[in-house]
């Protein structure tokens, strides 16, 4: 049994290695609980206040060292309709390990009420990733090619784009990400370059009431090649005064050129006290290699602050 736990270990750490070319940021796109910023640099600086959020997401839960990933980030409205941001990542997957680096920053046009830009807004926004990974596999054969044939250390900078538009509870978002600055081969094999990836969000927050609102978000994620992948969510919020508790979902779905498959449905529950947030939802697998790892969790908290840098956004 314990052979056959570091067989699977080495195998989702290598599965890590390629598929580290991906993303430079491999983390649960759960939008009701990661911040949107994250994956679209406009969306730094686009709320009142000052943000602050830490993650930690754990994967295959079944495995000794599966996929556990730790986030921290900020952002605010710094001067005059211009956001700046960052965040800094660690990945641990089996024996691949990887550190992001994140510096954001992003333009705000208010659209209608000059005064109260949280009525519309139209943003965009670019950020700086400096991503670099630490593979130290160990094998009983030290001959094997597949560990020969890779680069142990890999840095690579990466420059993303994006562009979102917010308007009486619509939200649209556009974004470009993991566009390499260096050489980047070794990535994948020694021979495929990593992937550039391209974001697309549409979401709607519908009042029933006063108190309560119903919130459907659905992201499209795809490399124009062989990886897409599409994200269902729904969001139902009540409302007390400051404070509120929601539930929602996640619906995960990846194709391929031969096929599609469902990769995970995820239960989701927060919860806002003042200006602290928290939430946690909990990963079931639908895919056969779920069956070995089993499932995962992510957990996130939050908190807002009054912003002192621009408390008359104009």
């Amino acid at each position: 049994m314990k052979k056959q736990n570091i067989l699977l270990t080495l195998t989702f750490g290598l599965i890590s290695f390629c598929g580290f070319a991906q993303s430079s940021l491999p983390f649960d796109e759960q939008y009701f609980i990661m911040d949107k910023f994250l994956v679209n640099p406009s969306f730094t600086g686009a709320s009142d206040d000052i943000v602050f959020r830490a993650s930690h997401r754990r994967q295959w839960d079944n495995l000794p060292d599966g996929p556990v990933t730790t986030l921290v980030s900020a952002h605010a409205n710094i001067v005059d309709r211009v956001g700046f941001g960052m965040y800094f990542m660690n990945d641990n997957n089996g024996n691949t390990k990887t550190n992001s680096f994140n510096l954001s920053a992003a333009y705000h046009i208010p659209i209608g009420d000059q005064k109260n830009r949280q009525d519309g807004q139209f943003s965009f926004g670019t950020s700086l990733s400096f991503a670099g990974m630490h593979f130290d596999g160990i094998t009983e054969q030290p001959n094997d090619p597949i560990y020969n044939d890779m680069e142990t250390r890999v840095y690579i900078p990466y420059i993303n784009f994006g562009a979102s538009a917010t308007y009486k509870g619509w939200m649209i978002g556009l974004s470009v990400l993991d566009i390499p600055l260096s050489y980047n081969a070794p990535i994948v094999n020694q021979y495929e370059p990593s992937p550039t990836f391209y974001y697309g969000m549409l979401g709607k927050t519908i009042q029933i009431s006063e108190q309560f609102e119903i919130e459907p978000v659905v992201a499209y994620r795809s490399n124009f090649d062989e990886d897409s992948r599409i994200d269902a969510n729904l969001r139902a919020k009540a409302k007390f005064n400051e404070n509120a508790v929601w539930l929602g979902a996640n619906y995960r779905m990846d194709f391929f050129n031969d096929g599609n498959e469902s990769l995970s449905v995820s239960p989701a529950i927060g919860a806002q006290i003042g200006r602290m947030h928290m939430a946690f939802s909990y990963n079931i697998g639908l895919s056969d290699m779920n069956n070995e790892g089993n499932n995962g969790f992510t957990g996130s908290l939050g908190f807002d602050i009054e912003n002192f840098f621009n408390p008359q956004f104009k």
